[in-house]
């Protein structure tokens, strides 16, 4: 029976970081399941879903903090379960462009919480615009939604919170998703 294992680590960036880190993991035993992978600022950070036999993943436990370290990182480590599927939802991606920083991940996250809403994923970046050079960004989150869930109503209440907080965002479904 195969465990699961997730991983963060964080540590300066450099050249081949991310490829040492994924020949620890093959080493013990384990496989990578799903991961990213990012560089923030000069900081280089991960999350790694593995997999392997309990006994690999001991080891991996055991060993992988002193072995990151020699490589300036920092990790922590949570033994998990896998996700018991659920075939009563669907996943959509949610586009948000051209936002002005001012505390609209709070308040989108909220959005979600609010109507019950899963958020599985987030990411934004952010940027100087080109001719005023104000700090711009993009959000896209994957989100979660029983079909039960009145699709319509949920981007019907979504657009106008987009009004209401002057943003141009959008709600798909994601393709292949359950």
């Amino acid at each position: 029976m195969s465990a699961r294992l997730v991983i963060s680590a964080i540590g300066s960036n450099r050249r081949g970081i991310a490829n040492e880190l994924a020949h620890i993991i093959q080493e013990f035993g384990a496989t990578i399941l799903e991961g990213h992978m990012t560089v923030m600022s000069k900081e280089f950070a991960v999350i790694i879903e593995v997999t392997g036999p309990w006994n690999a993943l001991a080891k991996l436990e055991h060993q992988l903090p002193l072995r990151a370290h020699q490589l300036g990182l920092l990790t922590m480590l949570k033994r998990t379960e896998s996700l018991e599927e659920n075939k009563q939802t669907t996943a959509y991606r949610v586009t948000i462009s051209t936002v002005e920083d001012r505390g609209i991940i709070k308040r989108l996250t909220q959005f979600f919480s609010d109507n019950k809403i899963n958020i599985d994923e987030l990411n934004c970046r952010t940027y100087l615009a080109p001719h005023s050079e104000d700090l711009m960004g993009e959000v896209k989150l994957t989100v979660t939604m029983p079909d039960d869930f009145n699709v319509e109503e949920i981007r019907t209440k979504f657009e106008q919170f987009c009004l209401d907080e002057n943003l141009s965002g959008i709600i798909t479904p994601l393709k292949n998703s359950s």
